[in-house]
């Protein structure tokens, strides 16, 4: 059975729900807005002040340039003096650009004496502040400024404001994707867990569906409608053979026993016994793949699971060797066996023993005299892994995936006797396991790799694929039972 992620692992996937990150990119537009909203009304207020500092300077140089000009410096120090917030610069420059009063004691750079406001720039003015220089009549230059000291401190409270306010609408809106992102979350989670029985093979399983009526509850709706009629498709499917094997095997064992008395009541020269013992030889095939097609039913109907206990690899692959070495011999073959030291695992013994016995009949019966065969038991960082390599023609890579298909059979093999049942039974019994069985090239020959530790997939991790592999999915549970080996 597969693992559901930690909860650790699906909160750090949090911002990737829809709700979460909708809510997020409107938090982050709404703190945009926010900010454009609050810096257009600086700008504007920025524009106003600017203006009226520009009014207030041009008014203040033409009433100390329309006096006379010995009354000039004290009419700037008499300023100064009444000026408590300190926001007026004054400055009396002589023509040559020597400091005569005020509180401006060098000529402002960039001011030329056009009688303009501009920005004054300078260490002792604050951004912003206006100011003007103009040339007096009597050839003096009067320097007349105004500190931006409203204008800097609305651009503090602005800045503050945006600041703030961007601030807790991200928190707040952080915090409220998280909150809406819980609900569909969970509902993930539900789908998930009820998906697992599916994945495992379970297609009565369904999606749950809630009465908001959703887009989850739409597709989970859909998915439900689909699996209904594939359930639908694979249990006729899967019945119309099993039907016709288990219909006719009564038949063909009635058939049999008719073409065994026949033959008893034959004598020995008489060339209709030759005739009637080729049949019951093709009646005896017949009856051998009907009891194939059942078996492999019985395993996908899930019903031996719980027959699973500890199951020591080495002793299991010493007793399929000391069964097959006599067939190798009378082969002309020599059948090796490799067992290191591995741990003990959870199985059916009599099902693995089957599906074993079916790899190294294949492999001693494809693979020519003087060729051999290795069944070999190592461990990987996994677990046990099992291996039956023959030194025969092998399976091209492009059949691997077809030759695990119940009556599959490749073109060179039609004159070797078999039905295309064995590798199938194999797959069955691995996937019931929830192993991983994998072919491949040998150099020559083939090598049948059974992974024999549970194959779990991540949820959320895309699922292994390649030919020559058959993936453990453990929607076949079940036990067949007389350890006969099927070609």
């Amino acid at each position: 059975m597969r693992s559901a992620p930690s909860d650790r692992a699906a909160s750090l996937r949090l911002w990737r729900t829809t709700p979460f990150r909708l809510t997020a990119i409107y938090g982050v537009v709404f703190a945009a807005g926010i900010g454009a909203l609050l810096g257009l009304i600086y700008l504007s207020a920025a524009g106003y002040l600017t203006r009226q500092m520009d009014e207030i300077v041009l008014g203040e140089a033409r009433a100390m340039s329309a006096g006379r000009a010995e009354t000039l410096p004290g009419r700037i120090v008499e300023a100064e003096a009444v000026d408590r917030r300190k926001v007026n610069y004054y400055g009396l420059f002589s023509a040559d650009g020597v400091w005569i009063t005020g509180n401006v004691r060098d000529m402002p750079p960039k001011l030329p004496a056009d009688g303009r406001p501009r920005e004054l720039v300078g260490r002792r003015f604050q951004p912003g502040a206006r100011g003007l220089a103009t040339q007096l009549p009597w050839g003096e230059v009067l320097v007349v400024g105004y500190d931006a000291k409203v204008l800097s401190e609305l651009r503090h409270i602005i800045v503050e404001s945006l600041l703030v306010s961007g601030g807790v609408i991200l928190v707040l809106g952080l915090g409220l994707g998280a909150a809406m992102s819980l609900g569909p979350l969970q509902r993930l989670r539900d789908v998930q867990r009820a998906s697992e029985p599916i994945l495992d093979g379970d297609l009565s399983a369904r999606l749950p569906v809630s009465p908001r009526g959703d887009e989850i509850d739409i597709l989970a709706h859909i998915s439900n409608t689909r699996l209904a009629e594939v359930e639908r498709l694979l249990g006729e499917v899967q019945n119309v053979g099993n039907n016709v094997a288990h219909d006719l095997r009564t038949p063909l064992n009635r058939l049999r026993a008719l073409l065994y008395r026949a033959g008893q009541g034959i004598d020995e020269g008489d060339p209709r016994r030759a005739m009637l013992e080729q049949a019951l030889k093709e009646a005896d095939a017949l009856l051998s793949r009907f009891r194939a097609i059942q078996r492999i039913a019985e395993i996908d109907r899930r019903g031996r699971r719980a027959g699973f206990a500890e199951v020591d690899l080495a002793a299991l692959l010493q007793d399929v060797a000391e069964l097959y070495e006599p067939l190798a011999e009378d082969a002309g073959q020599t059948l090796t066996v490799a067992l290191r030291p591995a741990p003990r695992i959870q199985a059916d013994g009599a099902l693995l023993f089957e599906a074993l016995s079916n790899l190294v009949a294949n492999a001693i019966k494809f693979t020519p005299t003087g060729g051999r065969v290795w069944l070999r038991l190592a461990t990987m960082p996994g677990g046990p892994r099992i291996e039956v390599v023959d030194s025969g023609p092998g399976v091209p890579e492009a059949e691997r995936d077809a030759v695990l298909q119940r009556f599959y059979r490749m073109g060179r093999d039609e004159r070797v006797e078999g039905s295309g049942l064995g590798l199938s039974m194999v797959a069955a019994v691995i996937r019931l396991h929830e192993f991983r069985l994998s072919l491949d090239d040998a150099h020559p020959g083939l090598r049948v790799a059974i992974d024999a530790w549970p194959q779990t997939r991540s949820a959320h991790a895309a699922p292994e694929s390649g030919p020559a592999a058959a993936r453990a999915r453990p929607w076949i549970l079940g036990l067949f039972a007389a350890p006969d080996a099927v070609s």
